[in-house]
Parts: C-alpha cells; structure tokens; sequence
C-alpha cells in the first residue's frame, strides 16, 4: 500500500511539467514539389466482333451476349462468347509495358457470378475473361496477384479478348437474366 502512494504523487508531480503547452507555437512549412516523367495511357474496350459496345462516357462499357441456348453454354459454343479488345492510346513514349488485372466477385474459380436482380435469374452460370483464341483452361483469374503483361503489339495493335458465358456446376445451369462485372486493373512501366 505505501508503494503505491508513493507513486502516485510521483506521477502527479510530472503531469504539469508534461503537459505545460509552450505558449508560442512553432509552425512548420513543407513545399512538395514533384515531376511528371511519364503520362499513362488511355485504355479503352472497342468491338471487335458481332456484339456492339456502350459507354457510358465515365470508362464504364457494357458488352451484351444475345440469347444463347444453355446447350451452347454447355458446348462451350462461340455463341455463348463475345470478342472485344482492349485499346491503348495516348502512352507515352517511355512507357515499357503495361501490367493488367482483373477484379469481380467470383463464384468458380476464374468465373465471375451473375449479379442480375431482375428475375428469373440465370442459376449455376459464369462469366470468363481470357485471351482470344485461348482455351478456357486459360481464362484470367480474378483477384489473382499474377498479371498479364501486355506485349508491345499488344500495345500498338490492341489486346485482343473474349468474354464468355460458362456453367459452374456441371449440368446444372439455368439461362435466363444474367449481368455480370469485370474490373480491369492497369500498371504501367
């Protein structure tokens, strides 16, 4: 009991001397001055194939699938996929190349899930995102830390892809609404 009040006026006795503020304040400037080396690129989604493509003008594109069949889905049938490619514009000369990702909330592995809220919804089907004329073994996987590096032709000739529609149970899909979100990520080096 002594030991704790002998430090209590201990501690009483420092308080003041720790917060006795100085009555002039010291101010400090920082000036931040920065150069721009290098810009980044516009990347734009352009058709590149049957199906057309809207912006909204805010770097938001909608790609529609017309109505396809769940036997064309099953099949893996280039009716139930769509071409489209990604543009680069307005690089700068430095630029070296350009890393790319791809968000969406996933339901099978590299499928992304139908978000539609307008019923009847399309059950046990996906969406896939992978380079043109590649198998779907190879479909880009959302929210991996991999990318994809663009090549240089990439880069002056656009990336050519595919979106396709995709079960995710075997021989339990459903087609009816479907809208799915993909949100590509872009570094530049």
């Amino acid at each position: 009991m002594k030991r704790i009040l002998a430090t209590v006026p201990l501690i009483s006795l420092c308080l003041p001397l720790v917060s006795k503020a100085d009555p002039t304040p010291n101010n400090v400037d920082v000036d931040f001055i920065a150069t721009v080396t290098a810009t980044t690129c516009t990347i734009t989604i352009v058709k590149d194939g049957g199906v057309d493509i809207s912006n909204d003008g805010n770097s938001q594109y909608s790609l529609s699938i017309p109505d396809v069949g769940l036997d064309k889905i099953i099949a893996a049938d280039e009716t139930a996929q769509a071409n489209f490619k990604l543009v680069a514009s307005d690089c700068s000369s430095g630029l070296g190349t350009i890393n790319m990702k791809i968000q969406g909330d996933t339901v099978s592995g590299a499928l992304i899930k139908n978000q539609s809220s307008t019923a009847p919804v399309a059950a046990n089907i996906g969406m896939g995102l992978k380079l043109r004329n590649a198998a779907d073994s190879a479909f880009i996987t959302p929210n991996n830390t991999a990318t994809y590096s663009w090549t240089s032709d990439n880069i002056s000739n656009g990336l050519p892809m595919t979106v396709a529609l995709r079960e995710t149970a075997t021989n339990q899909g459903s087609t009816d609404n479907f809208t799915a979100k993909a949100t590509f990520n872009f570094t530049y080096q």
